[in-house]
């Protein structure tokens, strides 16, 4: 009883898809609007005792997907139909495109619901083979050649990281069936080379799943050919869960090798990520491919605070939560400058601001955001991120990573006024924008200027436990 108490929100998606299977395609706007408003809903449950999960991290990771689970479903709506009008999709296509959806935003809830971690890897699994089939949803040849090289590094990831759980979970004398993610006292541990061999495999198999370089290069083809709400869930939930899986697995052989070789491997690879991001973000042309190399950067910003620990492990819990509401907004910005002028890329789609004023205005202000500039929310929660770092001794990672993000500042703001200020070849010529696109966008606008802190600021209790959890030194605490 108490492990359905802890999963059950999960079942709203599984119930969905049983609806949706016989469902007229012309239904299917409005249900999956009703589906969101339960998952919403479902947010409220623990207040009444009716749902527990199993730690206040999983609690906090729950809140993340299921919000940005359901801004995703209210998004598709208008999306996918200015979509199936303009490619002239097939009601099977559009069918599809929804129950692979309800289906990633499930497992995505699981990933962090479920308190197995073979169950979470089973999840991530999941996640990742649905977002395959959703990144071909376009049908185009480029799209399928996306899904393929998704499809073939990041499962080999996931052999890779599936070996390394079991290793590592053996190596450190934990039940493989158990339904806990707490650390344990080590009773009969196999032995430490089984320990590194798991965290070593654990790191190929779940950085290749949150896109960490040097595993990334499925991650550009994959965001830029996904629709748009699916690339907003790949950028701003699931590499974000990944990390949080490994950093778990990671907690648990402590008590058999130091805390300080997980540290030291999620501190290589935010490094790595952050050059990777650095030296190629000024040579994007297409505005999603843009917002998928800054993806790769914020997910090792997060990396590198969970690798710094302390006061960093906030700013990495909040990173994941104002990431999320501005890499959602760009991503929705750009579908949305797809279906209005057929494409994203420059020269073509430049002169935002004057063709489509909401569009443009609303670009103008996620790459204010995204870049960190106060005082926007992901300022805050990449501050923490660095001094946090600092106050861990970690001086030289930290003026590493602040060069890196510069020249990241750099390379945005010198794309962003070719896609806002330069008239495109088809003139000055206004588009007429499409309020149901704009909305959502819109709101996730309000949250990045004003409400970009807002959840931490409800759920401070939680948004702390949770950071404890991950090893928060408790000097911190109020």
């Amino acid at each position: 009883m108490m492990i359905w108490l802890n999963i059950w929100p999960v079942a709203i998606l599984a119930v969905a898809i049983g609806c949706a299977v016989p469902m007229p395609v012309r239904w299917l706007p409005r249900f999956t609007a009703l589906v969101a408003v339960l998952l919403l809903a479902s947010l409220f449950m623990p207040l009444l005792g009716l749902f527990h999960p199993a730690d206040a991290l999983a609690l906090w990771f729950n809140i993340t997907a299921t919000v940005f689970g359901a801004f995703a479903l209210w998004f598709s709506g208008p999306y996918v139909l200015a979509e199936s009008r303009l490619h002239a999709w097939p009601d099977s296509r559009v069918k599809g495109y929804y129950l692979g959806l309800y289906t990633f935003v499930g497992s995505l809830m699981a990933m962090a619901l479920v308190a197995n971690y073979l169950l979470l890897w089973v999840s991530l699994e999941i996640a990742t083979l649905s977002s395959v089939y959703l990144v071909e949803t376009s049908g185009t040849r480029t799209s399928l050649e996306a899904a393929w090289k998704y499809l073939v590094i990041t499962e080999t990831g996931g052999l890779a990281g599936l070996v390394g759980t079991v290793l590592l979970l053996l190596g450190v004398g934990r039940n493989l069936t158990a339904w806990s993610l707490a650390p344990a006292v080590v009773s009969h541990p196999l032995s430490a080379t089984a320990v590194v061999a798991g965290m070593l495999l654990a790191t190929v198999g779940y950085g290749t799943k949150a896109g960490l370089a040097p595993f990334h290069t499925w991650l550009p083809d994959a965001h830029s050919e996904a629709p748009a709400p699916v690339s907003a869930l790949l950028s701003g939930v699931k590499l974000a869960g990944a990390v949080l899986i490994m950093d778990r697995l990671f907690m648990l052989t402590v008590p058999v090798v130091s805390r300080v070789w997980g540290q030291d491997i999620l501190i290589t690879l935010g490094l790595l990520s952050l050059a990777v991001a650095a030296s190629f973000v000024a040579f994007q042309r297409e505005l999603k491919r843009l917002w998928a190399y800054s993806s790769i950067e914020h997910i090792g910003l997060i990396a590198l605070g969970l690798g710094f620990g302390g006061l960093a492990i906030l700013g990495a819990l909040l990173h994941i939560w104002t990431h999320g509401i501005n890499k959602t907004l760009l991503f929705y910005n750009a579908g949305t400058v797809r279906v209005l002028h057929h494409h994203s890329a420059l020269p073509s789609s430049s002169g935002l601001l004057e063709s489509t004023p909401y569009t443009g205005g609303l670009l103008a202000l996620g790459a204010t955001g995204i870049v960190g500039l106060p005082p926007f929310a992901p300022f805050w929660s990449e501050l923490l991120i660095l001094v946090g770092g600092v106050t861990q001794h970690h001086t030289v990672a930290v003026v590493l990573a602040m060069v890196l993000l510069l020249a990241i500042f750099g390379g945005i703001t010198q794309r962003m006024p070719q896609w806002l200020f330069t008239p495109g070849r088809s003139g000055k010529r206004r588009v007429t924008e499409a309020w149901p696109l704009i909305i959502p966008t819109m709101t996730l606008g309000v949250l990045l200027v004003v409400g970009g802190l807002a959840l931490p600021a409800l759920v401070p209790q939680t948004f702390h436990q949770a950071a404890v959890i991950l090893g928060l030194a408790r000097s911190f605490s109020h």
